[in-house]
């Protein structure tokens, strides 16, 4: 498949630009500067655009199966998260892109006892600013009715860790395990993200990947 990704160099993003190289598919990689791709992503094709200029953002996207995005605001203003989600949304329409995948906020799933995970009393408040945005930024994707979106949200805890496989996906609702932690590493997260972008299962709907 044609992949366009943003955010293909950041902690998420370079796992599942990797994941897509790796299983034989054509990525382009959309990155802010013109700078050299991390070794594992060899073979990778790179155009250096604006999210902000929504002409060459949709010229960038043209002719690929899907867009794709990692974008994260880092240290940055968290509103961000919702401009970007306006920005691919329009880049998906222009260019005739009618797939749209993106890494989502965990935040925003379901608890068993109702209400969402970022409004539990054990949600850290730092990453409370984060959650809003992306519940925004959902909110934006649930209006593109024109488009096959997927709000993909990782487990409550991601990080570093090894490919290990026996992960679960599902929609909407936060998945744990036996011992109540809801965890993913980067590298299966990606896997799940890939897997959704080459079969669909999780079209206009929120989907979660954890062990």
């Amino acid at each position: 498949m044609k992949i366009a990704l943003v955010g293909a160099t950041g902690k998420i993003g370079r796992q599942i630009a990797a994941t897509a190289v790796t299983r034989g598919h054509a990525l382009t990689a959309i990155v802010r500067k013109d700078t050299e791709l991390p070794a594992e992503l060899a073979g990778a094709q790179i155009r250096a655009t604006s999210l902000a200029d929504a002409t060459a953002l949709a010229a960038a996207v043209r002719g690929h199966d899907v867009l794709a995005s990692a974008f994260g605001p880092g240290a940055g203003d968290p509103s961000t998260v919702v401009e970007v989600t306006r920005q691919l949304i329009a880049a998906a329409r222009t260019s005739g892109v009618r797939r749209l995948v993106v890494v989502g906020g965990a935040g925003n799933l379901e608890l068993p006892s109702g209400g969402k995970l970022m409004d539990a009393p054990t949600f850290p408040a730092a990453y409370k600013p984060y959650a809003l945005v992306h519940g925004e930024a959902l909110a934006l994707l649930r209006a593109a009715d024109d488009l096959d979106w997927t709000f993909y949200a990782p487990a409550a805890e991601i990080g570093p860790g090894e490919r290990r496989g026996g992960f679960r996906t599902g929609a909407r609702a936060l998945i744990t395990a036996a011992d109540g932690y809801s965890r993913i590493s980067y590298a299966d997260y990606a896997d799940a993200f890939v897997a959704e972008i080459e079969t669909p299962r999780f079209v206009k709907q929120v989907a979660t990947v954890a062990y």
